[in-house]
């Protein structure tokens, strides 16, 4: 009995300390770190949005990209070429790019006639012209010259030279026979359209007066600011054998009263030249002579590229400015800027900034590291303001409904509600200075002979 007793206590024993389980037998929770701070970091815990894609408009970067891009922008020129010229030589050609405009570009070993080529605006701006190919015919295909840079040569034939069966013994036949000039494959490398006497521009008050030697830019055209336009002339409008090369010159006008709207009864112009433009017959007067020179370029080549600098307006916005031409054979003292000219305006143009839209480049770059400033960002569009502008109306209509369906079902009789009468209109007193008229009868007045002896004579 006592060993069994015995045995009973020892069993309670173990199995007492068999339930008794360790501390770390179960995963305790890890308390959550202290903060360490700096110097650098503040006291206080910012917490940031959740970084969002924002998407910007694609035709808008483009446009603006091609805004602040310079002349000579990250567009590759062509790589250089070799040709061989008439006379034998070899010679390397560098293609340059101007305004877009590719020059000296190697051309294609077989054509069809499809090729671009490069028109230009009134002012001067190239625009690239696209032909193309409508029922077997080519649609604005390069321009066709005609024969304003060919050389007419006649030549003579008689009788034993031709030996024509329809010819006299004594008779003599001349023909004239266009030579093309030996340059022109140094023309074909420019695709900007050249300058001839059917292009020339209308210029003047009346537009009788003709823009010669220049076709662009046309009179009293706008040039704007840090943008290259092409002046072109007719190159055989000068002698050939006497005229080797050209420089362009600009220079300022100051306008008159008349042209700026006020008008001045002693103005008078004492200039008198055959070729004017609408600023210079409105008074106009140069007031600095060419403050801008090219070097001595080819007449041959017939355009100069002109870029508009910045420097040349000084404190104003826009300006009137005078180009012209002179030709290498008439020296700098006898060279008057009024001869071969028209006039143009320069202008800064229009440039719109908003803060922090001015740079698009950072302002994508604004949105992309946002989550790194304290800045507050708009995305899309502002819900609530629409939310607004509807509900208004439709609480006002929701309430005109509520008070319409108010009335008819409590069956509000609104008959007895009158119109107001105004004292003014319950007065029988004369109202001064105002006097009713009466209408009397009254007899007609004679109309024949016959009736005046029917009148009464008091």
């Amino acid at each position: 009995m006592k060993v069994s007793v015995l045995t009973t206590f020892l069993l309670l024993i173990l199995l007492t300390n068999a339930v008794v389980i360790p501390d770390d037998f179960f995963p305790q929770e890890t308390p959550a770190p202290l903060p360490t701070r700096s110097t650098k970091t503040s006291n206080s815990i910012h917490l940031f949005k959740r970084i969002r894609e924002v998407i910007i408009n694609k035709d808008y970067a483009r446009n603006q990209a091609a805004k602040t891009q310079s002349s000579s922008s990250t567009v590759t020129p062509p790589p250089k070429w070799v040709r061989t010229l008439t006379d034998g030589k070899v010679e390397i050609v560098t293609p340059t790019i101007i305004q877009g405009v590719t020059f000296n570009a190697q051309p294609p070993s077989t054509t069809n006639g499809l090729e671009y080529w490069v028109s230009l605006k009134d002012d001067g701006s190239p625009k690239t012209i696209k032909p193309q190919m409508k029922n077997g015919q080519i649609k604005n295909g390069r321009p066709d010259y005609s024969t304003w840079f060919q050389t007419a040569t006649t030549i003579v034939y008689n009788k034993e030279q031709l030996k024509a069966h329809n010819m006299a013994d004594d008779e003599i036949f001349e023909e004239v026979k266009y030579i093309q000039e030996g340059d022109l494959e140094n023309h074909l490398l420019s695709p900007i359209i050249r300058c001839t006497p059917d292009r020339y521009k209308k210029k003047g008050i009346g537009r009788d007066k003709t823009t010669e030697p220049f076709c662009t830019p046309k009179d009293d055209a706008r040039l704007t600011k840090d943008k290259t336009y092409f002046v072109t002339w007719y190159s055989r409008f000068f002698d050939e054998n006497k005229v080797d090369k050209v420089r362009i010159h600009l220079s300022n006008i100051k306008e008159s009263l008349k042209q700026k709207g006020l008008k001045k009864r002693d103005e008078q112009t004492n200039q008198e030249f055959d070729k004017r433009s609408k600023v210079l017959e409105m008074g106009g007067k140069v007031t600095d002579f060419s403050f801008f020179t090219s070097d001595w370029i080819s007449n041959d080549q017939g355009y100069f590229p002109l870029y508009i600098d910045e420097n040349w307006f000084g404190s104003e916005y826009w300006r009137k400015v005078l180009i012209s031409i002179q030709p290498d054979n008439i020296p700098d003292e006898e060279f008057n800027v009024l001869q071969n000219s028209i006039v143009v305006e320069i202008w800064k143009g229009v440039k719109v900034s908003k803060d922090h839209l001015t740079d698009l480049k950072k302002l994508e770059e604004k949105y992309a590291n946002k989550h790194m400033h304290d800045i507050e960002v708009e995305e899309g569009v502002d819900f609530e303001k629409y939310m607004i502008m509807m509900g208004l109306p439709t609480c006002v209509l929701i309430a005109g409904f509520g008070m319409w369906l108010f009335v008819t079902i409590n069956k509000i009789d609104l008959s007895s509600i009158k119109k107001r009468k105004f004292a003014r209109k319950n007065t029988t007193h004369k109202r001064i200075p105002f006097k009713t008229k009466s209408n009397k009868d009254y007899d007609h007045l004679p109309q024949f002979n016959t009736e005046l002896d029917e009148l009464k004579h008091d």
